[in-house]
């Protein structure tokens, strides 16, 4: 079946929701701001999830609902006729999972130009995962990581790296909220590769020398099954526990379960785009001692952008971040154990180089500081979300 649009111009088609919850969502926002801001064709073929959004970005978003719902009626209009729809002209994009999967052949729609896009942590790719990814006119990935484990399958790709949105994120005034405790800061989705438990284990040494440290944390898991990953951890810790509902992670109960004091931890969970730039310029630190990312860790450029300084693991995503002159970096990396061969380039922190990062930015603030603020100024310069849509609008066209 052929969709004919209406447009004069070629249009974009992006394969997933959008929203301001997580990387796919921003990603996907940010591309159809730039393309309706340069006079593109940005089409949907899920309604976007308007109510994540900050005011300003919804009545942006909001004119891309109704055709959404049109093109996604007239692909289950071809899917139950056993067709796959053929949007003419278009560029259509399509997010990948873990092993690149679905082949182009398996997507229920198609354009003149396709293009898979991935963020991936598996790093043992299939026969038919390189079959998958080389189905597509081109794949588009978020780090020298990604495309590494693509290269060495001998698949070529694309690299755009993410950004952060200056006029969400960037130095600001710190508030009162804490007052002079020193604030230590952890956030994203709570699981064995984001390296919580090296934070945590860290943490507890280093508040047993500081009673005025405070953790503060966003830690939870939409996925909470994925949350029990953490059980994979090397350094002993009680075990990590959903919540008796199953509606996430009892961060709380683990923090007590490993003897951190109370009054040194706050769990804030999720936090809304328009609380997180001022949190972020509350905090002293920010601690990201993960074992792989994908891209480059959205959570960390924010803290970057705020003038935040960062600890950064020195593997995977986090290479295309780290910088001496502006973050912190936690070079003794040792291999994660990989049976399956899924963990090639992963890294494990040393929790006692977390604690010397943390003395040393306890004992030196102005220094600290001084290193943050170098960091917003690369982050705000080399890796916005405008920089990011271009390129990427720009490479997917090509």
């Amino acid at each position: 079946m052929c969709f004919v649009t209406d447009q004069p111009y070629r249009p974009f088609v992006l394969n997933w929701r959008l929203t301001e919850l997580h990387g796919w969502g921003l990603v996907g926002v940010h591309t159809c701001l730039h393309l309706l801001r340069t006079g593109g064709a940005p089409m949907l073929i899920t309604p976007p999830d308007l109510g994540t959004m900050r005011p300003q970005t919804q009545a942006l978003i909001q004119p891309l609902e109704l055709p959404a719902q049109r093109l996604g009626a007239y692909i289950e209009q071809a899917r139950a006729q056993g067709q796959r729809l053929h949007i003419e002209a278009a560029t259509v994009l399509y997010a990948l999972g873990g092993q690149m999967q679905p082949g182009l052949a398996a997507q229920p729609m198609f354009g003149a130009r396709n293009v898979g896009v991935g963020a991936f942590t598996e790093t043992n790719l299939s026969a038919q995962a390189q079959a998958d990814a080389r189905s597509y006119n081109r794949v588009v990935i978020h780090s020298r990581f990604n495309q590494q484990v693509l290269a060495d399958f001998g698949i070529a790709s694309d690299c755009v790296f993410q950004g952060v949105d200056p006029t969400e994120v960037s130095p600001g005034p710190r508030s009162d909220r804490f007052g002079d405790r020193f604030v230590i800061f952890s956030g994203g989705k709570i699981e064995f590769r984001k390296g919580q438990d090296i934070v945590l284990a860290a943490f507890r040494a280093f508040q047993q020398r500081h009673a005025d440290a405070l953790l503060v944390t966003a830690w939870g898991n939409f996925w909470p099954a994925t949350a029990l990953s953490m059980h994979s951890s090397p350094l002993g810790l009680a075990p990590l526990q959903l919540l008796p509902d199953g509606s996430d992670v009892d961060v709380a109960g683990w923090m007590h379960a490993n003897d951190l004091p109370e009054t040194a931890c706050l769990n804030i969970g999720f936090i809304s785009r328009e609380n997180l730039a001022p949190l972020l310029r509350d905090c002293d630190l920010a601690v990201f001692p993960n074992r792989c990312e994908p891209g480059t860790n959205l959570v960390a450029m924010e803290a970057m952008a705020c003038g935040l300084p960062v600890v950064l693991s020195a593997n995977t995503g986090h290479l295309d971040l780290i910088g001496d002159d502006r973050t912190y970096v936690l070079s003794r990396q040792q291999p994660v154990p990989d049976p399956s061969g899924n963990a090639r380039y992963w890294g494990e922190s040393d929790v006692d180089e977390l604690v010397e990062a943390m003395e040393h930015a306890y004992q030196n603030r102005d220094e600290a500081r001084s290193r943050g603020l170098a960091g917003s100024h690369w982050v705000l310069n080399n890796r916005r979300w405008d920089q990011f849509a271009a390129d990427f609008v720009d490479t997917c066209n090509r």
